[in-house]
């Protein structure tokens, strides 16, 4: 008896078979990159937050502006050095690093700004009912970055201007 022989499921006529997944190709994104950056920033933020217990509301968020606004960016921009660097030794893919989407300063800036004031009204509010809010407001500062980070990462985005005027 002859065995079956198992047929494409139906579809276009004359359609290409179906590739394998871009995950498993030799392009491959790396999905965790994002929430390893989100993580990590998430836990200074909060370390930064904890240390500073006792200080403060004005002092708290002073620290944290220099923190985002200053060491954020330095890292960003060595980041970037970095892997200039090392795409001057590698052929070029088809899109240059230059008409990637990249992060909006402006964007950031906000986001930034309202966790800012999201921490510093969680620490007034809680500084009546626990023993060490400053610590309480740490936890969430790292949890908000580490888990909201990568879910927004996507909404701090803006397109590269084309090379093509």
């Amino acid at each position: 008896m002859p065995t079956p022989t198992r047929h494409p499921p139906p579809g276009p006529l004359n359609s290409p078979p179906a590739s394998a997944s871009p995950a498993t190709g030799p392009r491959r994104r790396y999905p965790t990159k994002p929430s390893l950056a989100y993580l990590t920033a998430g836990l200074v933020i909060g370390v930064t937050w904890a240390l500073n217990e006792g200080t403060p509301p004005w002092e708290h968020a002073a620290k944290l502006l220099v923190l985002l606004f200053v060491a954020a960016p330095l890292l960003h921009l060595a980041r970037r050095r970095r892997a200039a660097r090392r795409t001057d030794h590698r052929p070029q893919p088809h899109r240059s690093p230059h008409h990637r989407p990249h992060l909006s300063f402006v964007r950031l800036a906000v986001a930034k700004i309202a966790l800012l004031v999201l921490a510093c009204a969680a620490g007034w509010l809680l500084d009546d009912s626990l023993a060490h809010p400053d610590r309480a407001v740490a936890v969430g500062l790292a949890a908000v970055v580490s888990i909201l980070g990568p879910l927004l990462h996507r909404f701090l985005l803006i397109r590269a201007p084309d090379a093509h005027p």
